[in-house]
C-alpha cells in the first residue's frame, strides 16, 4: 500500500482576488506533518504553491492516475473556490481571472471525474477554501452562499473535508501565519490529539471532529463539514502515540478546560498538578501544553475584547444606531468570524449598562453585571436583539438600568440532546436555510420560550415561505404551547441532498399544518420530529433504533432511498414485539413487501413503474433494443428485471451489454458506441439521487443520439439544471403530477402555503402524512395503528388519490403518469411536462 499526496496551495492571484499568504504556510505545515514517519509516514508528498491553471489540472489528474486499490491518495488545497451561478464548484489558480472564469480554474468536476476513475478506494481530499469574495463575476445577489460539496466531490471510499461550504472567511488575513482550519488540521495530527478514541490511529472522522470543534471554539461562524460514504468515515490518516505523556497530559487538560466553559478550576488544577508529576512533565511543558489548549478559547476572548469596544464606541456615538453604522459592524463581525447569536450575546449586556441618553460618554469598557443579573439582561435582550431585525438594522430599547424580569417558559422545556441528527425544533437541520429570526426561534424552543419561538418563525417564514422546517417546527411550538401532542418523525436526506430532503418535508409540514389548523387529532395536536440519515442505510437503521425507543413516536413518514428504508424497516418490524409503523413515500423497492405488518408505502413498486414504462416504449419503438444503465443496488436490479420482462412480452429486446452507473471504471462514451454498434435504439437510466451527477454524464456522452427513457430519481431540479439539451425529450415514469389534479385541494393548498411549485414526493409524502393522520385518529398505539391501517376498511383522500392498502402494506390502486423533459420557451432552462396520450383508462381517474 502507498501513501501519497498532493499539497496544493494559491497565495498568488490576479486583480479581483484576494491575496492568501497563510495558503502557502498551510503546506508547509501540512507536508512536515505527513512526511513525519512517526505520524503521516506518507511515501510521496508534493508541494505546489501558486501553480497556473494547466500546471495544477495536470497535477491532480496525476496524482490519482495509476493507484492500486489499497493506495491512500490525499489532495490538500489552499486557496479560493469560486461557485458559478449554477452551483458549480472550481478551485482557483496562479492565473485565474472571474472573466474567464472555465479557462483558468480547475474545475471541481475534473477532480471528480479523476477520482472516480482512480482504483484507489482510499481517497481524501481536504478544502481549506476561502469563498468569501469569490463569486463569480456576475453572480446574482439573491445566491445563498451554499457550495454542494457532497455532490460535487463526493464518492464511495472517499471523504472530504471542507473548511466551509458557504462565504465565509476561513483565513486569518493579518498575518502570513497557517489559517485556522489547517492549523488544527496540523494540530489533531501532529500531537496526536485527534486519536479520540485512543487506538493508536487518527481516522478521517476523529481528524474532523477534532479540528471542527478546535475551529468553532475560536471562529463560532465557520461551521467545518465532513462528506463521506461507509468506510470513508474511517479512513486512517496518520498514527497517533499510545503512551506519550504529552499527550496523556493534553487529554486531561482538555477535559477541564471543556468542563471549565474556558478555564481550568481549582480541582482541575489540582489534578493537572498531580498528573504532571506523576508523567515527569517539568512545569514549562505543562504550561505550553496548556496554552496550546487554551489557544482557541483566548483567540475568542479577545475578538470579543475587540468588539467590545467598537460597539462601546459606536453607541456612544450615535443612538439609534443607522443602517450604515450597522452594516459597518457586520462587516467587522464577518472578519471576526461571528455568528449573529455571538454578537448578540455581546451586545446585550453592554446595551443594559448604557444610560438612555449619554452626553458624557465615558472611554473605559463598562463592566458586565453579576452572574445572576446577567442571565436575566441576556434573557430579555436576546429575545429583542434576535427578533427585531428590520431590513438589517437593529432596533434596540433603552431605558433598562436596573431589574429585568426573567421571561417565564410559556411550554415544557426538555432535555434536548444537540447534534444528533434529530430536531423537534432545538437546532437547525438545514443549514443553508436560515437567519436571525430562525436562529433565534430554536433558541426560543430550546429554552421552553415557546411564544417567542412562534413570533420569530411567522417572522422567518413572511420572508421564507418555502423552508419546510420552520413550519414544522413553528406547529410543534404550537403544540407545546397547547398542552396536548401526538408525535411522529420523519426521516430525509438532509446533509446529502437538502433538495429532496425539502420536497419530502414541505409534503409532511403541509399535512401536519392542515390538521393543527383544523383542530388536530381527537383534539391534540400533531408534533414532527427531523432527522438527517444522509441516504445512508447504517444512519438509517441508528435513527430507526432511536425512533423505536422513544415510545412517544407512533410512527415514521419515511426514508426516501430504497436503501435506507429497507434498512431502517428491518429496525421498525421489531423483534417479537411491538413494532413501529413505517409508511415510505419514495421507496419503490420490492423488498419492503416482504417485511411485516408494521411496514407501509404510498409510492407504487418497481413492478407498477416498470410496466407503466415498458408499455410506453413498446407504443412508441419499432421493434424495441433497449440497453438498461442502473445503480447496482438491489432495487435497482428488481426494476430492471421487471422492465426486461415487459418488453420481452412483447417481442423487443434488452441489450446484453453492461451498463452499471456504480462502476469507476466505466466509459460513457464506449458504452454509447457499442450501443449504436448493436442497434440499441433506447436507453433507459435508473439510479438514486446522489448519484445523479455521475449518471447524467452518460447522457451527456449520448448527445441525443438514443432516446432516454428514466427512474422517478431523476425528476430533480438537479437533473434539469445539468441535463441540459442532453436530456431534451427524456421520457420520466412518476407517481404523481400537479397538472393531473388541478382542481385538487392538496395542489391549491401548497401553492398557497409554498409560494412554489412541488413535486411528486412532496405528494406522496403528504400522503404518507395523511395517512398517519387518519389511523392515529381511529387510535393512538402503535399496535392498533398498524391495524387501522390494515383495515379493509381504511380509506383517506390524498394528493394522489385515494389512499388504502393491501395486507403486504403497498399501495392499493397507485397512480402513475408519464413525463417528459422540454425546452421552457424563450429560454434555455428545461421542465418536466406531462405526456397526456400516454395515460391509460385507470390514470385518468386519478384526475377526479
Amino acid at each position: 500500500m502507498a501513501k501519497v499526496a498532493l499539497l496544493i496551495g494559491v497565495s498568488e492571484y490576479e486583480p479581483g482576488l484576494t491575496p492568501l499568504p497563510a495558503a502557502a504556510k498551510d503546506i508547509e505545515a501540512m507536508q512536515q506533518v505527513l512526511l513525519n514517519p512517526d505520524i503521516g509516514g506518507f511515501d510521496d508528498v508534493t508541494p505546489l504553491l501558486n501553480p497556473q491553471q494547466y500546471e495544477m489540472g495536470e497535477a491532480i489528474e496525476r496524482l490519482f492516475d495509476g493507484r492500486q486499490r489499497d493506495d491512500l491518495v490525499l489532495l490538500f488545497f489552499s486557496g479560493h473556490g469560486i461557485r458559478d451561478e449554477e452551483g458549480r464548484l472550481y478551485f482557483a489558480t496562479r492565473n485565474t481571472r472571474k472573466t474567464l472564469l472555465k479557462s483558468t480554474t480547475v474545475p471541481a468536476s475534473l477532480v471528480h471525474d479523476v477520482m472516480s476513475k482512480s482504483r484507489s478506494k482510499h481517497e481524501v481530499v481536504i478544502l481549506d477554501c476561502c469563498f468569501s469574495g469569490a463569486f463569480a463575476e456576475g453572480m446574482l445577489a439573491r445566491d445563498d452562499g451554499f457550495v454542494d460539496v457532497k455532490n460535487q466531490l463526493g464518492g464511495e471510499g472517499r471523504a472530504i473535508l471542507t473548511s466551509s461550504t458557504s462565504n465565509q472567511f476561513s483565513f486569518e488575513q493579518p498575518r502570513a501565519d497557517t489559517s485556522t482550519y489547517t492549523r488544527y488540521i496540523v494540530e489533531g495530527l501532529e500531537t496526536g490529539a485527534a486519536d479520540k478514541n485512543q487506538d493508536g490511529w487518527i481516522s478521517v472522522d476523529e481528524l474532523h471532529d477534532y479540528a471542527k470543534g478546535k475551529v468553532q471554539e475560536a471562529a463560532p461562524a465557520m461551521k467545518p463539514e465532513i462528506y463521506a460514504i461507509k468506510e470513508g468515515y474511517k479512513i486512517n490518516l496518520a498514527k497517533a502515540p499510545i503512551d506519550d505523556p504529552e499527550l496523556q497530559y493534553r487529554r486531561e487538560v482538555e477535559y477541564w478546560v471543556e468542563s471549565g466553559n474556558g478555564e481550568i478550576s481549582d480541582a482541575g488544577r489540582d489534578v493537572l498538578d498531580e498528573l504532571r508529576h506523576q508523567l515527569g512533565l517539568t512545569s514549562e511543558e505543562a504550561l505550553a501544553i496548556e496554552n496550546k489548549v487554551l489557544e482557541p478559547q483566548r483567540e475568542y476572548q479577545r475578538k470579543v475584547k475587540r468588539y467590545e469596544e467598537r460597539f462601546i464606541k459606536e453607541i456612544q456615538r450615535e443612538y439609534p444606531i443607522s443602517d450604515n453604522t450597522r452594516e459597518e459592524l457586520k462587516r467587522f463581525q464577518k472578519v471576526l468570524r461571528f455568528t449573529d447569536e455571538n454578537i448578540a450575546l455581546i451586545e446585550a449586556p453592554i446595551i443594559a449598562e448604557q444610560s438612555p441618553i449619554s452626553s458624557s460618554p465615558s472611554p473605559s469598557v463598562p463592566s458586565r453585571p453579576p452572574k445572576s443579573k446577567f442571565i436575566s439582561y441576556i434573557r430579555a435582550f436576546i429575545i429583542g436583539i434576535i427578533g427585531a431585525v428590520i431590513g438589517g438594522t437593529v432596533i434596540y430599547v433603552f431605558g433598562l438600568k436596573t431589574t429585568v424580569q426573567s421571561i417565564e417558559n410559556s411550554c415544557d422545556k426538555e432535555p434536548y440532546n444537540l447534534g444528533d441528527i434529530i430536531s423537534l425544533g432545538e437546532e437547525v437541520l438545514l443549514k443553508q436555510d436560515t437567519n436571525l429570526d430562525k436562529e433565534g426561534g430554536v433558541k426560543a424552543f430550546l429554552n421552553g420560550d415557546c411564544s417567542t419561538a412562534i413570533n420569530n418563525f411567522n417572522s422567518y417564514r413572511q420572508a421564507n415561505p418555502t423552508d419546510p422546517e420552520a413550519l414544522i417546527y413553528l406547529n410543534n411550538a404550537k403544540a407545546r404551547e397547547k398542552g396536548e401532542w401526538l408525535k411522529i418523525a420523519v426521516s430525509v436526506p438532509i446533509g446529502t441532498n437538502p433538495n429532496v430532503a425539502k420536497e419530502m418535508l414541505r409534503g409532511v409540514a403541509q399535512a401536519q399544518d392542515e390538521v393543527n389548523s383544523s383542530g388536530g387529532i381527537n383534539g391534540k395536536a400533531l408534533e414532527v420530529a427531523i432527522a438527517n440519515d444522509d441516504n445512508d442505510p447504517s444512519e438509517a437503521q441508528k435513527i430507526a433504533k432511536q425512533f423505536t425507543n422513544d415510545k412517544t413516536i407512533l410512527a415514521v413518514v419515511g426514508h426516501n432511498s430504497s436503501e435506507a428504508s429497507s434498512a431502517a424497516g428491518k429496525v421498525y418490524i421489531g423483534k417479537g414485539g411491538e413494532g413501529l409503523v413505517m409508511i415510505a413515500p419514495t421507496s419503490f423497492d420490492q423488498n419492503l413487501t416482504d417485511l411485516p405488518k408494521y411496514i407501509f408505502r404510498t409510492a407504487p413498486t418497481n413492478y407498477s413503474l416498470a410496466e407503466k414504462l415498458s408499455d410506453y416504449v413498446i407504443q412508441k419503438t419499432t421493434k424495441p433494443n433497449i440497453l438498461i444503465c442502473i445503480d447496482s443496488a438491489d432495487g435497482y436490479q428488481q426494476f430492471k428485471n421487471d422492465f426486461r420482462g415487459g418488453i420481452k412480452t412483447h417481442g423487443g429486446i434488452i441489450s446484453r451489454e453492461e451498463c452499471n452507473i456504480s462502476d469507476n471504471n466505466v466509459s460513457f462514451g464506449t458504452v454509447i458506441s457499442k450501443a449504436k454498434a448493436t442497434s440499441v435504439n433506447g436507453l433507459v437510466l435508473a439510479f438514486p439521487v446522489d448519484k445523479i451527477q455521475k449518471g447524467l454524464a452518460l447522457a451527456q456522452a449520448n448527445r441525443g443520439q438514443l432516446p432516454l427513457f428514466a427512474y422517478p430519481s431523476l425528476y430533480t431540479d438537479e437533473t434539469l439544471r445539468i441535463g441540459k439539451a442532453d436530456i431534451d425529450g427524456m421520457v420520466l415514469v412518476v407517481p404523481w403530477h400537479p397538472t393531473a389534479f388541478p382542481n385538487s385541494p392538496f395542489v391549491q393548498n401548497a401553492n398557497a402555503l409554498w409560494k412554489a411549485p412541488v413535486n411528486w414526493r412532496t405528494a406522496t409524502s403528504y400522503d404518507a402524512t395523511k395517512a398517519i393522520i387518519a389511523g392515529l385518529q381511529k387510535s393512538n398505539t402503535r399496535e392498533e395503528l398498524q391495524q387501522a391501517l390494515h383495515d379493509p376498511s381504511f380509506s383517506v383522500d390524498g394528493a394522489t388519490g385515494r389512499i388504502q392498502f393491501t395486507k403486504s402494506g403497498d399501495r392499493k390502486n397507485s397512480c402513475i403518469f408519464l413525463v417528459k423533459v422540454q425546452p421552457i420557451s424563450g429560454s434555455d432552462k428545461y421542465k418536466f411536462e406531462p405526456i397526456p396520450e400516454a395515460l391509460t383508462n385507470s390514470d385518468r381517474t386519478c384526475f377526479l
